[in-house]
């Protein structure tokens, strides 16, 4: 028994005042008077009386003590710790739904092993009148089920039967990494609060230290992987280096042997008869990562780590596969795109040719060298410029009769435009040295990023007189010199001044000017070719519409720059129409994330969320019963007093 206010049993010094009370309580005194006859007769009656009237004296002084020390008792507020009884059973299970959990062994994953051990172990619970949660850690962990109890039985049922009918990468398990710490935290809000909750991990991995955490290994005896990793093209010297990253796990060495095909080497260049189609053989021991090379040798300098001498200065794409009866097969293939470069054509025709743009498409060449192949013409003053063709367009000082349809129009002071393109010059303005100003719609527009037009000197420009429909990007004295438009079949940018009537070209603003222009009317629409399972792209586009399709995929973008989602590894193909007219398709690759090949693989510490301390013992307030017993104690003294009277 315990007390939570012990200070109380001050009221225990009442049993002092109640001695007190009893010592200077006053006795019978013999007195004499006349008659005594009637005083023998009483007292002869009252010695029959003193045994009981003692007993009863004895029994009120006890009652007397007992109020008291029951009143005190009461003060201090007892109560008695108790151990706490049990609520019931209670599990959080969590279900690792990552990409590892596709290995398979006779037929069956560890993800549906693992779901098969849920499903038991809720009619377990069930038995035991007991309650359930089921996360599932995929790409993004989420609840399948919460604290649910025998009632819920079939739904749950029906909800773990749906987990094994659907595909890998569509709501069962992911070809991602498993969003643990997000299960975790969800777990945490049951955790936190209720104490008796055991919560249960099935996965593949093992853990040194996995904390409370009961963790349920779902791997099977016998289960390895051999896997392509990663495979990389470096361009050294203008011929591509491969890499190719082998590995081989669940305890097994082995020779695998790899196949490493290149397809459209060299373009129309192509010195080789066909294809290369090549095998190589990786010893892949104690889970170590192999890399092949295939490269350019260099017959001064023989690598020896060099697989097999090629000489590929471009590509369509590579494929690497290995042909492994193993337990896990996402992996065993990888494609590579990105070594043809999209060509970006550009022709310059001016009636007073300069150098300008000749070099500044000869640093773009360099800058775009990632994504662009820029190949730039310069047409003669005395040769006629060709009308389609090309996707950027430059007309200097002269344009001609009808313009191109086909791509990005640049015209640097044109002498007359065409009434089609819906604007109006005015007579030639000239006057003293003139900075540029940003122009009305200068303010985060794309052609202006980076650009100082307050470094821009004019001395001489045409006025534009009407430019309905073109943003205004620079100006003078608030008439606008520089414009642009871009509409589905209309993209033109001028500039209504000579290069040599003004400092531009000599600046960097010219080069980052021209670079703007490219980025804004022909962005790069892939920059990565190859992604992870569970990643976004993000794609620029030269037409209205690109037309993504791939595993589980096929979807149409309006909006850029547009973000993808990539749910599922595979070859995916990306389409849109530019304003050439001509279809234009890239691919890309994405794969499984690499670490989930390792399908034996070992942490040190799991993650735990916070459990709220166990008390094993209850409080019972005893305040009651101390107080009933008062009340039986006053009604038993109250009694003996109305007994004296008798």
């Amino acid at each position: 028994m315990s007390w939570l206010t012990p200070l109380g049993f001050l009221g225990l010094l009442g049993l002092v005042a109640l001695i007190i009370l009893y010592i200077i309580k006053p006795n019978y005194q013999t007195k004499i008077i006349s008659s005594t006859f009637i005083w023998k007769l009483s007292l002869k009656y009252r010695k029959k009386k003193i045994p009981i009237s003692m007993l009863r004296n004895i029994l009120l002084f006890i009652c007397q003590v007992m109020i008291i020390t029951a009143i005190s008792f009461l003060l201090a507020q007892p109560f008695l710790r108790t151990e706490k009884q049990p609520e019931g059973t209670e599990k959080i299970v969590i279900i690792d739904a990552s990409a590892s959990m596709i290995a398979a062994s006779n037929g069956t994953t560890r993800f549906e092993r693992a779901v098969g051990e849920v499903r038991t172990l809720c009619d377990e619970l069930w038995e035991q009148e007991g309650r359930i949660s089921i996360i599932l850690a995929g790409e993004r962990a989420q609840f399948l089920v919460r604290e649910a109890d025998v009632a819920s039985a079939d739904q749950i049922d029906a909800a773990l039967a749906a987990l094994l009918e659907k595909r890998a990468g569509e709501g069962g398990c992911a070809y991602t990494k498993p969003d643990l710490a997000g299960a975790m935290k969800l777990a945490e809000q049951i955790t936190a609060v209720k104490p008796d909750v055991e919560l249960l991990l099935y996965t593949d991995t093992t853990y040194l230290d996995s904390g409370k955490v009961t963790v349920k290994n779902m791997a099977a005896k016998g289960e390895w992987n051999a896997a392509i990793l990663d495979v990389r093209a470096i361009n050294v010297e203008n011929y591509y280096r491969f890499e190719v990253d082998i590995a081989c796990y669940g305890g097994v060495d082995k020779d695998i042997k790899v196949y490493f095909d290149v397809y459209g080497v060299n373009g129309e260049n192509n010195e080789y008869e066909d294809d290369i189609c090549l095998e190589a053989d990786a010893r892949c021991m104690g889970n170590r990562t192999v890399t092949l090379c295939f490269a350019k040798q260099d017959p001064d300098n023989p690598d020896d780590s060099i697989t097999e001498p090629v000489q590929v200065r471009s590509f369509t794409y590579v494929g690497v596969r290995i042909e492994e009866q193993d337990s896990l097969g996402e992996d065993n293939n990888f494609y590579l795109y990105g070594g043809t470069k999209q060509p970006l054509r550009v022709q310059y025709y001016s009636a007073l040719p300069n150098n300008f743009f000749g070099t500044t498409m000869l640093i773009l060449r360099d800058s775009f060298s990632d994504r662009w192949d820029v190949e730039y013409k310069e047409i003669k003053n005395d040769q006629t410029p060709e009308s389609s063709g090309f996707d950027v367009y430059i007309f200097e000082h002269v344009v001609p009769d009808t313009l191109p349809e086909d791509g990005v129009i640049i015209l640097v002071d044109p002498s007359s435009v065409p009434s089609y393109l819906g604007l109006t010059l005015g007579n030639m303005a000239t006057g003293g040295k003139a900075a540029l100003s940003p122009g009305a719609d200068a303010t985060g527009h794309p052609i202006m990023k980076g650009l100082t037009p307050e470094d821009i000197i004019v001395t001489q420009f045409t006025p534009v007189a009407n430019h309905d429909g073109y943003s205004s990007l620079m100006e003078l004295d608030g008439v606008p010199v520089v414009l642009a438009r871009n509409e589905p079949d209309s993209k033109v940018v001028v500039m209504t001044f000579s290069l040599n009537y003004s400092n531009m070209a000599i600046l960097l603003d010219f080069p980052l000017f021209i670079r703007n222009i490219f980025e804004y009317y022909a962005p790069s629409t892939i920059t990565e070719y190859v992604l992870e399972a569970g990643s976004s792209i993000t794609m620029g586009s030269r037409s209205e519409t690109l037309t993504v399709m791939g595993p589980g995929t096929d979807v149409s973008i309006t909006e850029f720059p547009g973000t993808l989602h990539l749910s599922s590894p595979g070859v995916y193909a990306v389409s849109q129409t530019p304003i050439s007219g001509k279809e234009v398709t890239e691919y890309f690759y994405v794969r499984m994330p690499a670490a989930e090949s390792n399908i034996a693989c070992t942490e040190d510490v799991l993650e735990n969320p916070y459990f709220v301390v166990k008390d094993e013992l209850q409080d019972k307030n005893l305040f009651v019963y101390f107080a009933l017993a008062m009340v039986a104690l006053l009604f038993a003294e109250w009694w003996l007093q109305s007994r004296n009277q008798y």
